[in-house]
């Protein structure tokens, strides 16, 4: 008897255990519905308008999703292809501006399959058309509206189960993924092509200076009537596959000039948020995230969606509506902020060399080197919700520059590189806090990455630059300001360490580019400021000191777990697999669409050369002595960061303009304006340094 008590007692103990297992396994095989369309924003979903989606958020985890793909805007056949894809891909054609209507497959085929695979052999992101249906061969799949077979195509164009949103009842019962189109809305109404034309690639000028106006009771209308057909597909999906788990996503722009931020949500059955590793943005997730939500493996940038849950339905929906807000606010208002700094700039320096050192003008390169750190301070504001937020925010970042300008200033009399060393700390400080503490603040301010060029934490190379300028500036005045050479040598080397912590590592900027000249630079300049005579064999070492911090970022990254990894890491897989010519390929053909920049920055550096050359005939052994002056071997430093980011990041020669544009005026604060300290003062206090540590030898010899 006992015996049988015992194994009754084990069979219950394993059906317990059973349990928790099946039911993990049901949800696990729950059915996926995905919904696309195209066009629909936050702005416009609300209880009128748009009762189901706003209803259906009110139980759903909500998010922005970043559909830019190939193009400056995401036509339909962009979003699909990059949902079949997992990869950003496109339609390269295009009739005078609008995109392609998408039509019904003939026989099973999807209709200009065959340029879409020649978009894609010539696509830099290499895409695998067709990954899909590739991995969920061993399921049963169902495509609903052209769109749909779009995505569910195999490399051939072939669909193997298709048809119309009204067909829903009767063929998705069985189905394990169903996709559905329910139509897109667009500034320029797609069409069938008559004459074709390449689409561009790059960002056109006018995005950066024009605001996106619409007609808003045209967009209201055609959301309405999303709305409806989602409407029609709820109800059905209730009636067929009620456990299915719905997703919403809205897979191309409405915008005929800009990319902006699509709805997307996911049915939980309480509000949330969602993210994935792609962006570690909570409410912001990309386009590519999605095929590796709906089917495991696949080969991509993107990872799984996850939901988080959270917070109230009406402050969920007014979070990710307030930061497509931001990024429609941001992009038409960059032009104009970088055209204030650089006339600012410009101003200031003919102002120059007619005024000469006239105390206002050095208040005003204080101003204008600020310029970057107001930007970011401004945009903890809301400026962006005002009625004409470029205005305000060029008012207000100007405001901000004049006075950090005239607080620095009063700094003058205490030593003549005050006023540049508060500048130059609250520049660095204002980009390397937010990125340290996990802040988007400076990511997202004009000088920072928009979702939609596919940087979504960290720093870009714009704020590198500014980070390299600011930082290197501060290391030549600890260099000038400190007698003791070699405590001055640590100070820069502490303060380059930081720097280059915050700007590499795969927890905060996951700058790849970046570090090693950063490296470079700051161990250049603090072995001559310790006395240290630059030769062959220490120059050797600096270049490898530099690559060896980028490698050891890119393996700390790459050993840790896959869903945590950032791009670094996916770099250091792409070295392994033998498809990191691929990246680098396509990072060189972004610095060649720069050539006009590029030429200009060849010429400049010509002349620049030519000029020192015929000036200033003097060797580089000179200017590199120990007992020269540490200014010289500043901006020497600044040269190297720049130009080698310049070399090193897909941002080419501007890398070069906006750190010269920060460094400039902080070094005319100093070396002009300021109050003249020259190379004799400085090699006295060196010289008296040298004998007082020759004395202390000595005196330790006896």
């Amino acid at each position: 008897m006992r015996s049988l008590h015992a194994a009754c007692l084990a069979l219950l103990v394993c059906a317990l255990a059973i349990l928790p297992l099946s039911a993990h396994a049901t949800e696990e095989d729950r059915p996926i519905v995905l919904i696309g369309t195209g066009g629909v924003m936050w702005d416009y979903v609300d209880p009128e308008t748009t009762p189901n989606l706003f209803a259906l958020s009110e139980e759903s985890a909500v998010g922005n999703l970043s559909v830019r793909a190939v193009h400056p805007v995401a036509c339909p056949a962009d979003g699909w292809l990059t949902l079949g894809a997992g990869e950003r891909a496109g339609d390269d054609e295009t009739d005078n501006g609008a995109c392609r209507l998408l039509e019904e497959p003939v026989d099973g085929t999807v209709p200009h399959w065959e340029d879409y695979v020649a978009s894609a052999e010539n696509s830099a992101y290499s895409p695998r058309l067709g990954q899909l249906a590739e991995l969920t061969a061993d399921r049963n799949t169902l495509a609903l509206g052209p769109g749909a077979a779009i995505a569910l195509a195999d490399e051939n164009g072939t669909v193997s189960s298709y048809g119309q949103i009204e067909d829903y009842r009767d063929l998705a019962e069985s189905q394990d993924l169903v996709l559905v189109d329910i139509g897109s809305m667009s500034q320029i109404e797609p069409t069938v092509f008559d004459e074709t034309q390449n689409r561009q690639k790059g960002d056109p000028l006018a995005a950066s200076f024009e605001t996106q106006e619409w007609d808003e009771e045209a967009i209201r209308a055609d959301m309405a009537t999303i709305d409806a057909r989602l409407g029609e597909v709820l109800d059905a999906i209730e009636e067929t596959t009620p456990e299915a788990r719905i997703i919403v996503a809205s897979l191309s722009d409405y915008s005929a000039t800009a990319s902006t931020q699509q709805v997307i949500m996911e049915v939980t059955g309480e509000p949330g948020l969602l993210t994935s590793s792609t962006t570690r943005r909570s409410g912001l997730v990309a386009a590519t995230d999605l095929l590796p939500t709906l089917v495991n493996g696949s080969e991509g940038p993107g990872d799984s969606i996850v939901a988080d849950a959270g917070g109230t339905a009406e402050g969920n929906r007014a979070a990710v509506t307030e930061f497509d807000s931001l990024t429609k606010a941001i992009k038409p208002a960059t032009g104009w902020v970088y055209a204030l700094w650089g006339i600012s700039w410009l101003l200031v320096f003919f102002a120059t060399l007619i005024f000469r050192r006239k105390p206002v003008l050095r208040g005003g390169a204080l101003a204008v080197a600020s310029l970057p750190a107001s930007a970011v301070l401004m945009n903890g504001t809301p400026w962006h919700t005002a009625g004409n937020p470029t205005l305000v925010l060029c008012l207000g970042i100007a405001v901000g520059s004049v006075l950090i300008g005239i607080l620095s200033y009063r700094l003058h009399g205490r030593h003549r590189a005050a006023p540049a060393a508060l500048v130059a700390g609250l520049v660095l400080l204002s980009y390397l806090l937010p990125v340290l503490v996990g802040s988007p603040l400076a990511l997202n301010s004009v000088f920072g990455a928009l979702p939609s060029v596919g940087r979504f934490y960290g720093m870009n190379n714009m704020m590198f630059a500014i980070v390299g300028a600011s930082g290197l500036v501060l290391a030549g005045i600890i260099a000038e300001k400190l007698a003791d050479r070699q405590r001055a040598a640590a100070l820069i080397v502490g303060l380059g360490a930081t720097i280059v912590f915050i700007d590499g590592s795969p927890w905060h900027g996951t700058d790849f580019g970046g570090p090693p000249v950063l490296v470079v630079g700051f161990l250049f300049l603090a072995l001559l400021v310790s006395g240290r005579r630059l030769t062959w064999l220490s120059s050797l070492g600096i270049l490898l000191a530099g690559v060896a911090v980028a490698a050891f970022f890119l393996l700390v990254d790459y050993l840790r777990p896959v869903e945590d990894r950032t791009h670094l890491g996916d770099f250091a897989q792409s070295i392994l697999d033998g498809t990191a010519f691929d990246v680098i390929a396509r990072k060189a053909m972004q610095v060649v669409a720069l050539w006009p920049l590029l030429l200009v920055f060849v010429i400049m550096l010509a002349v620049l050369w030519m000029l020192w050359r015929k000036k200033a005939p003097i060797s580089l052994e000179q200017l590199v002595h120990p007992n020269g002056d540490s200014w010289v071997w500043t901006i020497i430093a600044l040269v190297v960061v720049l130009l080698g980011g310049t070399l090193l990041n897909d941002s080419g020669p501007i890398i070069f303009l906006t750190g010269g544009m920060v460094a400039i005026p902080l070094l005319a604060s100093i070396l002009y304006y300021g109050k003249p300290l020259g190379a004799r003062k400085q090699k006295l206090a060196r010289d008296t340094d040298e004998k007082a540590r020759g004395s202390n030898r000595d005196s330790t010899t006896n």
